[in-house]
């Protein structure tokens, strides 16, 4: 059964799909604390993610240049779950000319939905406190006075990003040459303004400004060896922009002659430091 399929051709297209539609997805990970591993873990153990919480001092005028400066960093403990996403073709699939890389992107975007579900888990009022901004989606606009509000209340942050629903997010994309590209920077968030299609933490979360603090977000390596033996196909896809390692399996199962394919990764969020780190958009009372 494995010579029916292209190996090389099919390691091409998991790379090149996975890149695109988790790393579309997946792409606001990046404003969050993260520890993106590649060691082999298995469910409910840890990772610690590194949390800076201060600065060194600055010195003006020193006499001495050994010391290390007053650096905080703190960490928040994650605990991983194994997701895994299994898929493929019976053999009347097959018998009917069916392909496997035609279920990719289908199974790559509930993958990402999960991943990202996860991720936001912890953002919360519970959590954060009560939301910056009242005011429902689509009367949230760059001339509305909310951008400032949500900004201001993370001030303080070393970094800040906004990551808001398509709904706000078209009200915030340039219309003319003379607007404010969406790029890093734009309304004062230097890590950028991102769009995600769910927020299921909170009922009615709208989207949200934050620091990378304020979420701890892990994954690792899900125990592999010793199964990889007469795999068709057994790739790490590290995401670009995030560093995120996924893991891909395709084999042939003899019995049944149809090919099996599954995408996994040890994967886990926890909060982080909660005060001044978030500010969540909530609609309209």
């Amino acid at each position: 059964m494995s010579n029916t399929y292209n190996a090389d051709l099919l390691v091409d297209t998991i790379s090149e799909r996975s890149q695109t539609i988790l790393g579309s997805a997946l792409a606001p990970l990046a404003a969050f604390s993260t520890n993106f591993s590649d060691e082999v873990k298995r469910p409910k153990d840890t990772i610690q993610v590194p949390l800076v919480t201060a600065t060194a001092a600055v010195q003006t005028n020193p006499t001495a240049f050994n010391g290390i400066g007053g650096t905080t960093v703190g960490a928040a403990e994650i605990s991983l779950s194994h997701k895994y996403l299994p898929f493929g073709l019976s053999y009347a699939d097959l018998q009917n000319g069916r392909r496997l890389e035609q279920l990719i992107d289908i199974q790559l975007k509930a993958f990402a939905d999960d991943l990202w579900s996860v991720a936001t888990a912890p953002i919360t009022t519970a959590n954060y406190g009560a939301a910056v901004v009242e005011k429902d989606s689509v009367d949230i606009k760059p001339t509305s006075g909310d951008l400032p509000k949500l900004w201001a209340a993370i001030h303080k942050a070393r970094r800040k990003a906004l990551i808001v629903d398509p709904t706000i997010y078209s009200n915030l994309i340039p219309t003319t040459q003379e607007s404010l590209p969406l790029s890093a920077g734009a309304y004062g968030f230097d890590a950028g303004v991102f769009y995600a299609t769910s927020f299921p933490s909170e009922a009615g979360l709208e989207g949200f400004a934050i620091c990378p603090e304020a979420v701890a977000v892990a994954s690792a390596a899900p125990a592999l060896d010793g199964f990889r033996e007469g795999m068709i196909v057994s790739q790490v896809v590290n995401i670009e922009g995030i560093n995120l390692p996924v893991y891909w399996n395709v084999w042939a199962d003899k019995t049944t002659r149809s090919i099996v394919a599954s995408v996994e990764v040890m994967f886990g969020s926890g909060k982080g430091i909660t005060s001044g780190t978030a500010a969540l958009i909530m609609p309209a009372a």
